[in-house]
């Protein structure tokens, strides 16, 4: 009996934390470069079991005594999102598996696909959250001449002033040999975990860069509020076992008395 309660402990525990991913992902179905999550499971404790050990019926020869289940990971879904238009020249896109490099208050460098930037008092291009974009240039920043951006698609940065074209700087695209390496910091920032190797590329190798485009999230609706309600079913018929589990202690703790 003691055993049935915790069975349905883990399964609580497990599906709480599945919902509480599904939410997220309802939650973020209009963030700029938002991956979708989702969560797999895992059986705890798996005893095989003979007919010797256990009390069975003839035809039986093994069952299996379980001990419930946990999350066995969180997975990031980096499919690419579809693009919308928009109205800013610094508003980026990655067509492909890179990512944007961004430096954050300390100087490390973290992955986004969120490419909503802007420049800043001291003319940098930087996110939402003031966090430095990466850029090799040829021009410092606070030195661009003013004139109509224009940024390639393997992220050259050109300024028109007047009759004349300057090439200010490149934007590279980074990436790592297994996404199961990023780590996520919020924000739609990654880190690379410990000892992961990071890719760079200004050639192309890693996808494309799209001026004047965001990239949507990757978040299904539909798909999403199907999951919430599986997962809500199934919490449902895992607190009913609890509470029929203590049901019958209930009754056995009365006759006992």
């Amino acid at each position: 009996m003691n055993s049935l309660l915790s069975i349905n402990k883990s399964g609580l525990n497990g599906l709480q934390k599945s919902m509480d991913v599904v939410s997220n992902n309802i939650a973020n179905v209009n963030t700029i470069g938002y991956k979708n999550r989702d969560t797999t499971f895992q059986e705890l404790l798996n005893n095989q079991t003979s007919t010797q050990e256990v009390g069975l019926s003839p035809q039986a020869t093994r069952t299996a005594l379980n001990e419930g289940l946990e999350v066995n990971q969180e997975n990031i879904n980096f499919a690419q999102g579809s693009l919308q238009n928009t109205a800013s020249p610094y508003d980026l896109a990655v067509e492909g598996q890179g990512f944007f490099g961004v430096y954050d208050q300390n100087n490390n460098m973290l992955l986004t696909r969120d490419g909503d930037f802007h420049r800043n008092s001291n003319g940098e291009l930087v996110n939402q959250q003031g966090y430095r974009l990466s850029i090799e240039t040829t021009v410092p920043q606070n030195r661009w001449p003013a004139g109509n951006v224009r940024i390639d698609a393997n992220g050259s940065i050109n300024v028109k002033d007047g009759e004349r074209t300057v090439q200010v700087g490149r934007i590279p695209l980074y990436s790592t040999n297994n996404t199961n390496n990023l780590q996520a910091v919020g924000n739609n920032m990654y880190r690379l975990a410990n000892g992961a190797q990071l890719n760079t590329s200004l050639n192309g190798g890693l996808g494309t860069i799209q001026q004047y485009h965001l990239e949507n999230s990757t978040v299904d609706l539909s798909d999403s509020m199907s999951n919430m309600i599986i997962t809500q079913r199934a919490y449902g018929m895992n607190t009913k076992a609890v509470q029929a589990a203590d049901e019958m202690l209930g009754i056995v703790n009365k006759f006992s008395e």
